[in-house]
């Protein structure tokens, strides 16, 4: 059976097309729903004026903060930073978000979602098998944000959903009769609770000696590689889906380089810099498992059902699991 991404049934493709009218003046759009990406969902809007990228952000998943109306905050300030960024610098790799009528980038959609807005760009996923074309631009976008000064938000190390993790490994007896995947996941959660329990502490004590200095921090793009790096028929490359954006150790994105060598090197002569911190870069594989951990255990302990979204969050889950065999955690 072919599985197809489809949009949240809570989500009103006309207050789609309310909401690009009232705020972007985007009027008589023509919504055609993108199954592209995973977690956020997209769409292309057809205008007279011409096509844009529409994107849907689900704030329950989003977990940067805990009241609905500062995840938006935090939201809007992080694409404001990037896109100020963007035009300071003149970094033509930076997709950034078009601005409202009224300039601000975000806007919120009913009470669980929030949109924002792309200028289309006719691209495909670049092909990086060594990782030196990410390092570049990463090189780029670190010496650009020390240079230029743009109010970011700034890395507290928050684990997202980390409570809904802790609440799980504290509710292991009781069975997870919500969905699908309830009663796999805690099966999975309880064969490997120490483990999990171990990579927390062993998180924190890292997260605690990474905030005693912030002196080389720069603004991080948080997934600078795979999907997120595109490419268009001119070969020009850039850097997609600025969300997570954050001044943070420059780790924050070498860490998504994976082990090559080469883009290390790479990144270090283009941005005259010294060599990656291992205790960073060790942080920071720990804290991307734990999120991802944390967030789909959040979804498994809810009512759910085997939608598209939901295999391929069982298939992170067992990617990102620490102690199951090839968890990336300590990789």
């Amino acid at each position: 059976m072919v599985r197809v991404k489809a949009p949240p049934i809570d989500l009103d493709a006309d207050l789609i097309k309310q909401v690009l009218a009232h705020h972007w003046r985007i009027a008589g759009t023509d919504l055609c729903y993108l199954p592209v990406g995973f977690g956020d969902h997209h769409w292309q809007a057809n205008a007279a004026e011409g096509r844009y990228f529409v994107t849907v952000r689900d704030l329950r998943l989003d977990g940067r903060a805990d009241a609905r109306e500062q995840v938006l905050l935090l939201l809007e300030q992080t694409f404001q930073a990037v896109r100020k960024l963007r035009y300071l610098a003149d970094l033509k790799f930076i997709v950034a978000t078009a601005p409202t009528t009224s300039g601000s980038v975000v806007v919120p959609l009913g009470d669980n979602f929030a949109l924002s807005v792309f200028n289309w760009l006719d691209v495909q996923p670049a092909q990086d098998a060594d990782g030196v074309i990410a390092a570049g631009l990463i090189a780029r976008l670190h010496m650009a944000s020390r240079k230029h000064s743009v109010p970011a938000v700034v890395d507290d190390f928050r684990i997202p959903h980390r409570s809904a993790l802790e609440a799980a490994l504290a509710d292991l007896q009781r069975p997870w009769r919500v969905g699908p995947f309830g009663e796999h996941a805690r099966a999975e959660v309880a064969a490997h609770q120490t483990d999990i329990r171990s990579a927390l502490e062993q998180y924190d004590a890292l997260a605690a000696a990474a905030l005693t200095s912030s002196r080389d921090w720069c603004l991080t793009h948080g997934e600078p590689s795979g999907g997120n790096l595109v490419q268009d028929q001119t070969g020009a490359y850039y850097l997609v889906d600025w969300e997570s954006a954050r001044v943070a150790p420059p780790e924050r994105d070498l860490v998504d380089l994976g082990s090559s060598a080469t883009a290390l090197d790479h990144y270090r002569e283009f941005a005259e810099s010294p060599p990656a911190r291992a205790d960073l870069l060790r942080l920071y594989r720990h804290w991307y498992a734990l999120a991802e951990t944390s967030v789909y255990v959040m979804q498994f302990r809810a009512p759910h059902t085997a939608d598209n979204n939901m295999v391929e969050s069982w298939q992170n889950f067992l990617t990102f699991l620490p102690g199951r065999p090839g968890s990336r955690t300590l990789r």
